[in-house]
């Protein structure tokens, strides 16, 4: 292992109670089923995202549109203002996001290592994730360089040019990456087709696909303790 290229959300940290939370503080009501909810919620995150990395259409509107189609198809009550109002408050909750201990050791012990390069390949609209780059203080173990967001790179995951170009950015070859990630459709293809090894972080608990990764996690603590290992 030379590289080491990590995703985001739901990956870095976790995001999925935080959606949840936001949701049930505009609602008034409690979310019986988590995990029903945030499988929607996921589904619709793949739609439109094309738009949200050009800039057709921001963050704050996407997830309003999410979030409704979420309390729709539960069969929540809501009206039609909850969904972008539920978006504010995923990103005040947001706003105080940060790293578990854990993985704050893992990346300690990874940028300690001379001989390892790490980096980050986050989807979404340009401006809101370096947010995240900042809130998170990733700057501590990941060089901006090596920082590629899709909204500003013009592709989108998983298309193999966003390796191709974090490989010249890193001076590696495609053997010598590892992709992390929790879209097996987004991050792991894409480290799959591009001659990377992966570890997918599956949350959700979904079958197994056709092609699988190197590693399959599904917690916080499977994570960290694999990429020590690693």
């Amino acid at each position: 292992m030379r590289g080491i290229v990590f995703d985001i959300d739901d990956t870095l940290y976790c995001r999925q109670d935080m959606l949840v939370k936001a949701a049930e503080a505009v609602l008034g009501v409690k979310v019986s089923d988590w995990s029903r909810f945030i499988a929607i919620f996921y589904e619709k995150s793949d739609i439109n995202m094309a738009a949200l990395e050009s800039g057709e259409i921001t963050t704050r509107d996407i997830n309003g549109w999410r979030y409704n189609e979420t309390f729709r198809l539960l069969g929540l009550p809501y009206k039609p203002d909850d969904g972008v109002l539920a978006a504010d408050a995923y990103l005040e909750l947001q706003s105080h996001m940060a790293l578990s201990e854990d993985m704050k050791k893992a990346l300690d012990r990874f940028a300690s290592d001379k001989d390892t390069k790490l980096a980050i390949l986050t989807a979404g609209e340009s401006k809101h994730q370096w947010n995240k780059v900042d809130m998170l203080g990733l700057d501590k173990w990941f060089d901006r360089q090596n920082v590629i967001v899709t909204g500003e790179a013009g592709i989108s995951k998983p298309d193999v040019r966003l390796c191709r170009m974090l490989e010249n950015k890193l001076g590696l070859e495609p053997g010598e990456l590892w992709m992390i990630g929790d879209n097996y459709d987004k991050d792991i293809t894409g480290a799959i087709d591009s001659g990377w090894h992966s570890v997918w972080i599956n949350r959700r608990c979904l079958p197994a696909p056709e092609r699988m990764p190197d590693i399959e996690v599904r917690t916080d603590e499977e994570l960290t303790k694999v990429l020590i290992e690693l």
